[in-house]
């Protein structure tokens, strides 16, 4: 299934792109990457940490991955490919899952690794999950609209209340 999922992924490429990224997609090849998706075998869990401006960008991303790494020892996976930011950032990411590790907040082993986005076509999903739903916060719901049978988003706030 994953071989396939990869294949499909592929065909979407442009000639000249080396990757899907939502931020470079105009609004009529977003709404065909999300059509794409929603007739795939997959199912994608975001997580969005809602605060202010006060909240540093580094700060939100250890919260939304400690809710991340949580529901996924929870569902017994084994591991998890996240997109390289460069090795300064994989490092913290890795140091996140070895914190919750040692204060024994996940049910079951995790493991985690880091790919290049051009590397694996798996990583584009996320892309494209992560930026139908911050268009949808903005109001622009279409795509979002289009995946809802695919993918479930988990609000938290920084009040530390989450909601699904």
């Amino acid at each position: 299934m994953v071989s396939h999922v990869r294949e499909q992924m592929r065909g979407l490429l442009l000639r000249g792109q080396r990757k899907v990224h939502w931020r470079d997609e105009s609004h009529d090849r977003r709404l065909k990457l999300v059509d794409a998706i929603a007739d795939l075998p997959v199912e994608g869990f975001v997580v969005v940490r809602v605060a202010g401006e006060a909240d540093r960008p580094e700060r939100r991303r250890r919260k939304c991955l400690e809710v991340l790494f949580r529901e996924l020892a929870v569902l017994e996976c084994g591991e998890l490919v996240l997109e390289s930011r460069g090795p300064a950032d994989d490092r913290r990411d890795r140091e996140m899952l070895e914190h919750l590790r040692r204060r024994r907040c996940l049910a079951a082993p995790l493991r985690l690794f880091h790919e290049p986005g051009p590397s694996d076509p798996m990583l584009w999903i996320p892309d494209v999950l992560c930026g139908a739903v911050g268009h949808s916060r903005t109001g622009a719901v279409e795509y979002l609209e289009r995946l809802t049978s695919r993918v479930t988003v988990h609000l938290i706030r920084a009040d530390g209340q989450g909601e699904k």
